[in-house]
């Protein structure tokens, strides 16, 4: 009998995957005016400023939590970190910042730089230094995993 569905990995849309990138770095760049402004802020406006960069953290969630729905080992590597995408317990209960706020803004430089890298990994084709590209890959997930993890421990 014919298998009418089959189950096939299917490729990855670069096009598709440098536009979640994209959307990404704009979420990070947001972040980063905001804290960067709050630095400067006095109370009432400081706490408006950190729940902008709050909320701009949970849209960067997002766009990730999509970017690893097409991208398993991405997926696979944020799990060896075991943070959550959507802590919704956390909603309930105020948040309140932990931490350096240079450490902060130097983190969201870097990641993104990362995100950057893949756009411009993403825009690659056909390449001869396609072997290098995938262990950069592979490190730069790894690298990407790390620093959201350290950004998540600061809120």
């Amino acid at each position: 009998m014919k298998k009418i569905f089959s189950r096939r990995p299917l490729a990855v849309d670069p096009a598709h995957m440098i536009l979640l990138h994209q959307e990404a770095i704009e979420q990070l760049e947001l972040m980063y005016t905001a804290v960067e402004a709050s630095e400067h802020a006095s109370d009432g406006m400081r706490d408006t400023l950190i729940t902008m960069a709050e909320n701009h953290w949970e849209g960067y969630l997002d766009t990730l939590h999509m970017i690893c729905m097409h991208d398993d080992n991405l997926a696979a590597v944020t799990k060896k970190y075991s943070f959550k995408m959507r802590d919704n317990e956390q909603a309930d209960t105020e948040r309140q910042f932990l931490g350096s706020r240079l450490l902060l803004l130097a983190l969201l430089l870097g990641l993104i730089r990362r995100h950057r890298r893949f756009t411009y990994y993403y825009g690659l084709r056909a390449n001869p230094m396609g072997d290098y590209i995938k262990e950069s890959i592979a490190t730069e997930r790894e690298h990407i995993a790390m620093m959201i993890s350290m950004v998540q421990n600061m809120f």
